[in-house]
């Protein structure tokens, strides 16, 4: 029997190191797993800003038609505007499960601002820079849009999701204000859902303190809707 397969879609101006940690812990208990990087996240911001909302969907939905094509099951997870990305793609395709970590809904909140003044206290208190800032300020402007046009596309669409849904956000993310999560949670047509927040996470909920705990509900979640 095929191993079910899961593709795991990171978000804006990322790349796989955001579900890195996920992704290992899948392998490990039997699933394949795909960490696409999404079309111009290569660091390159002359090829960056030639891509559109439509060339992201267009790359997962070939990799789910791809696999669809094999006789997988899959399981597709998202973060951040990967969420968005992946629940579009299982508005309109076949899948067995749809994990949505840190889904991009609501981007500038006063909840959003507290945090990233928090955040930039704490860090410049230690002397830390953020994460890659450096790549994330030169993104074209247009890519920002196309990244809006992505989640204004996705809360268009939840009343067509019907799998097995898990969701999962940190309360303290400094990026997407976790009400995202209870928006979702509550516009799916899912008769199977879970929503779990994460206390003390912020943003990157799968390379933060609380990680595990991440990778605890994710596992348990697709274990209980995978094959048997």
């Amino acid at each position: 029997m095929k191993q079910p397969l899961c593709i795991i879609i990171h978000g804006f101006a990322g790349n796989p190191w955001e579900v890195e940690p996920l992704a290992h812990a899948l392998e490990h208990s039997g699933f394949d797993v795909i960490t696409p990087l999404l079309p111009g996240h290569d660091r390159d911001k002359k090829h960056m800003e030639k891509i559109t909302a439509l060339d992201w969907l267009q790359a997962i939905e070939k990799m789910v038609i791809q696999a669809k094509d094999a006789k997988k099951e899959i399981h597709l997870i998202g973060f951040s505007m990967g969420a968005m990305i992946a629940s579009i793609t299982a508005s309109r395709y076949p899948i067995s499960s749809l994990v949505l970590l840190s889904p991009a809904v609501y981007v500038l909140t006063p909840h959003v601002f507290k945090m990233r003044l928090d955040r930039f206290r704490h860090r410049k208190k230690r002397g830390v820079e953020d994460y890659d800032s450096s790549f994330t300020q030169k993104i074209p402007i247009a890519n920002v849009f196309q990244f809006h046009k992505v989640v204004r596309q996705a809360r268009r669409i939840f009343h067509n999701v019907h799998v097995p849904m898990c969701i999962i956000h940190g309360e303290r993310d400094e990026m997407i204000d976790p009400k995202s999560a209870e928006l979702i949670f509550h516009a799916a047509a899912s008769e199977e859902k879970e929503l779990h927040y994460l206390p003390h996470a912020q943003h990157h909920i799968c390379q933060g303190d609380e990680r595990d705990k991440v990778i605890r509900f994710v596992t348990l979640f697709l274990n209980k809707h995978r094959a048997l």
